[in-house]
Order: C-alpha cells, then sequence, then structure tokens
C-alpha cells in the first residue's frame, strides 16, 4: 500500500506540478527553471540516494524520501507569483528531485531488505506493478480533486499529509520485517 501510494503522490505531483504554476500565476520562463532545476537535482539524488542507503540503511534513507517528497508537496501548495511563493516552488523543484528516487532506486532496496533474497524476485514484481499502478492513479486523481475544488492546492496538502503518514507507517513496517528476520534466523538454527 506504501508503495502504490508513493507511486501514486509522486507522480500525481509531478504530472501537475507545472500547471498549477502557471495556476498560481508564475512566469512560464520561471516555471521552466524550476523544472530543469528538479531534472538536473534528480539525477544527483539518485547517487545520493545509493550513497544513503550504504551509510544509513534503508529505513533512514527512506525516511528522508517521503519527508522530503512530504515538503516538496506542501511548497508547492503554497508557491505563488509572490517572492516567497518563487522560493517555494524552488524549494519543490529541489525537494521533488530528493523524493522521487522513491519510485526508482529505492523500489528494489526496499524489496530486498523486507523479504530477502529469496522472495526478492517476487517482491520486486509486485512492489513495481504497484508502483506503476500508482502512477496510473496520481494524476487523474489530482485532476478529479481540480475539477471539484477549481484548485491543485487541496490534494497537494493531502499528498503532503500521506506521505508523512507513510513515513510513520514506514517505521512499523521495518520493525515488523525485522522481527520477521529474527523469527525465520532462528527457526533455520534450530533446523
Amino acid at each position: 500500500l506504501c508503495v502504490l501510494l508513493t507511486g501514486m503522490a509522486l507522480q500525481g505531483i509531478h504530472g501537475i506540478a507545472a500547471t498549477h504554476m502557471y495556476d498560481v500565476g508564475l512566469d512560464k520562463d520561471y516555471v521552466a527553471t524550476v523544472l530543469s532545476v528538479c531534472s538536473i537535482v534528480l539525477a544527483c539524488s539518485k547517487f545520493l540516494v545509493g550513497f544513503s542507503y550504504d551509510k544509513l540503511g534503508l529505513r533512514v534513507t527512506v525516511t528522508i524520501c517521503d519527508l522530503f517528497g512530504c515538503g516538496a508537496f506542501l511548497c508547492l501548495a503554497f508557491a505563488s507569483a509572490t517572492a516567497s511563493g518563487n522560493v517555494l516552488s524552488m524549494c519543490y523543484g529541489v525537494l521533488a528531485a530528493l523524493a522521487l528516487p522513491l519510485e526508482t532506486v529505492l523500489v528494489p532496496l526496499i524489496a530486498a531488505d523486507l523479504f530477502g533474497e529469496k522472495e526478492f524476485a517476487k517482491m520486486l514484481g509486485i512492489f513495481v506493478s504497484l508502483n506503476t499502478a500508482g502512477y496510473a492513479l496520481g494524476t487523474p486523481v489530482a485532476n478529479l480533486i481540480f475539477e471539484g475544488t477549481g484548485s491543485y492546492r487541496s490534494i497537494l496538502i493531502l499528498f503532503g499529509i500521506m506521505m508523512a503518514v507513510i513515513a510513520v507507517v514506514f517505521q512499523f513496517i521495518m520493525n515488523g520485517s525485522a522481527k520477521e528476520h529474527k523469527r525465520v534466523a532462528a527457526l533455520e538454527v534450530t533446523e
């Protein structure tokens, strides 16, 4: 569920970000700059996530990315055609790029760490399918909310809250996974 919702939120925001920035009055050239910065930072963030995973582990890396996603959504929600709104939109570009590895680099790492080598291929297939289903749902859900409210702000705030909840839920998932790994290891020792 966390993988599905993460894919939905991150792709949903990516699909509507430029439109939302135009809707709140940001200059098209500035929006292009924000999206360009986002692309450049994304290229670097994939390497940074790999480094973070090696040094800090899965729990910390995923939590950091989830919180970056939360921040990205909230920055974009409050972006406007003011000086502070421009800063918020640029912050969105950087934070979104730091969160997007949740959809790519971290999916196989999550599958491997949570389920181990024996179940890795099966779980990776399931996770990639759920992630892709989330991609397919994200922008249509955001646009549906836009049709009902006339603004993307409410869905951006909802996605931001959702990413914070996912960060908390993931802590419980990691705890449960650690307990299960210990239980399986104990069973293997007794056999």
